[in-house]
């Protein structure tokens, strides 16, 4: 038997060819505001969770934006991002309205909802509504 050595989800880390851009885009579409790192050219944004065991609140995981060094090629993005979010239809009801372009398809299970978009650099977000 393998033992567990990932317990979760520590951060994202999005590089991108404008952070500050595409942190102005986060903020703007799905309200996560970002911190701009000491350094400049990071932003950042620590959510708090409740450990399950203690019950204590704890600040992980982070989200982040850095500036790529290098100039990122625009059509390949290996990755896609889930977000969790309170209400789906909310969410998407107000990402149409800032002209978000929102995928066709939406999947409905028992354990949740999941929806698609794109960031402004073109990364796939999936949004996610738990279902308890």
């Amino acid at each position: 038997m393998n033992e567990v050595i990932v317990e979760g989800i520590g951060g994202v880390f999005i590089y991108s060819n404008d952070a500050a851009k595409l942190a102005e885009w986060y903020l703007a579409n799905l309200g996560v505001e970002m911190e701009r790192h000491p350094d400049g050219d990071k932003y950042f944004k620590v959510f708090t969770t409740r450990d399950v065991e203690t019950c204590a609140v704890r600040e992980n995981p982070v989200f982040a934006i850095y500036q790529s060094q290098e100039a990122l090629p625009s059509s390949e993005h290996g990755f896609i991002v889930n977000l969790r979010v309170a209400s789906l239809s909310s969410a998407l009801d107000r990402l149409r309205t800032q002209g978000v372009e929102i995928d066709a398809e939406i999947l409905e299970w028992v354990h949740g909802k999941h929806a698609w978009i794109q960031d402004g650099d073109g990364n796939q977000i999936e949004l996610y509504e738990e279902i308890f």
